[in-house]
């Protein structure tokens, strides 16, 4: 289940453009507050396992880029959130209701509005770009080596990542070759800069961001669409969106 989460900032706020730690802390934050005020049973069950989801980068239509920040020029951003959990993402509305704001560093959000967003027609072949960037590791000599669009081993460290995941959550046995990663090749020959540095509560990522299509089990790609893929979804990575 998807939802995007519109939001009302003064002009002109300033926030540090490494902000996926922030917003993963301050979702977890409003979530527990809201469970221990209004679903307290519920509130251990999410503090010992929180559910698998991703969430996008800001939707920022009027920015400025300065060194190591973001200028907000207008006053409209958003935030799109998901995960196969249906019970996470109704307490988490919830929540952002209750609040009616949203914590970004030092600044309050006001929340507008709630869209929750109807999923595509899911298919054995679909093409996605992402909406924020996939992390995908491999450790070597006991070292991550961060895999770029056209490093051979893609599509096995994409699919163990994927059907690993689904098959915990599931408890069922799909195999990796029940899905495949098919790299836009004329985008990735086409494009310089195809990571992006990103820094998560001072471990420093490199991740990808191009676009993709996925064929195999519909399942699996429906998994892909509602938590995101690879790797530290939960710290904003990995977020699609279907084209």
């Amino acid at each position: 289940m998807r939802i995007k989460v519109n939001f009302h900032a003064e002009n002109n706020v300033s926030f540090p453009i490494e902000y996926n730690y922030n917003i993963y802390c301050n979702i977890k934050q409003i979530l527990f507050d809201y469970l221990e005020n209004k679903k307290p049973k519920q509130l251990s069950k999410f503090k010992r396992t929180l559910p698998a989801f991703s969430f996008s980068q800001l939707m920022i239509p009027e920015r400025r880029i300065e060194p190591g920040f973001i200028e907000i020029l207008g006053n409209y951003l958003s935030l799109f959130i998901t995960s196969t959990d249906l019970d996470f993402i109704e307490y988490l509305v919830k929540a952002f209701n209750s609040t009616k704001s949203f914590p970004l560093f030092e600044h309050q959000l006001k929340l507008k509005k709630i869209e929750v967003l109807e999923p595509p027609p899911f298919t054995e072949h679909m093409r996605f770009k992402m909406i924020s960037p996939m992390l995908l590791v491999k450790i070597e000599n006991k070292k991550p080596r961060y895999l770029l669009p056209d490093d051979p081993d893609l599509g096995q460290i994409f699919a163990t990542q994927l059907v690993g995941d689904y098959n915990r959550y599931r408890e069922s046995n799909f195999k990796t070759s029940d899905i495949k990663i098919l790299p836009d090749q004329a985008y990735v020959e086409r494009k310089r800069n195809l990571t992006k540095a990103i820094t998560v509560h001072n471990v420093h990522y490199r991740a990808m961001l191009f676009p993709f299509a996925l064929a195999g089990d519909i399942e699996l790609i429906k998994f892909a669409y509602n938590n995101g893929v690879g790797s530290a979804t939960h710290y904003g990575f990995g977020m699609i969106e279907s084209v």
